[in-house]
């Protein structure tokens, strides 16, 4: 049987695409990785994937951003444990109502402050944690929370493909 890493390289490239889309929504990152293809192994993929990030800017920022879910998406978190919100933030579902109520109300604030929605990566962390970041993130400028939500996506996406080796 083939692993993952095994699988995707043996991939189609418009399905390898969709592959790496799944894991980040920026179509310059996946497509640089893409371009790279073959990999030997987890440590390659990874570095390829760093270099990669490293050749991305706000545009691609944005786009991957509008690959996810908001923290909290009620929506989102209806799936089952396989759903990757699930899998990255459903201890939001098991927070308390005024946590869950605090994070809708302030995802929308931060949205409509910045433009973009509150990107953090959730493995880990609880719903109060994150929601202490979120209200940290309201008093910054948009450039530094540019910044802090693009590494924070890069942390996402990193996670995503470690776990094709899980």
């Amino acid at each position: 049987m083939l692993g993952r890493l095994e699988h995707f390289n043996a991939l189609a490239e418009a399905e390898a695409l969709v592959e790496l889309l799944a894991v980040c929504a920026s179509k310059v990152w996946a497509r640089t990785l893409l371009d790279q293809r073959p990999f030997n192994n987890q440590a390659a993929l990874l570095a390829a994937s760093a270099a990669a990030w490293q050749l991305t800017g706000e545009a691609d920022w944005l786009e991957a951003f509008d690959g996810h879910p908001k923290i909290g998406d009620t929506q989102a978190l209806q799936g089952g444990p396989q759903t990757t919100a699930m899998q990255e933030q459903g201890q939001v579902k098991a927070a308390l109502a005024s946590t869950r109520q605090a994070l809708a109300r302030l995802n929308q604030a931060y949205l409509a402050q910045f433009g973009f929605i509150f990107i953090i990566c959730a493995s880990g962390q609880s719903a109060e944690a994150m929601l202490t970041v979120l209200e940290q993130s309201l008093s910054q400028s948009r450039a530094d929370e540019l910044q802090r939500a693009a590494s924070e996506q890069f942390k996402i996406l990193t996670g995503r493909l470690k776990a094709w080796f899980e």
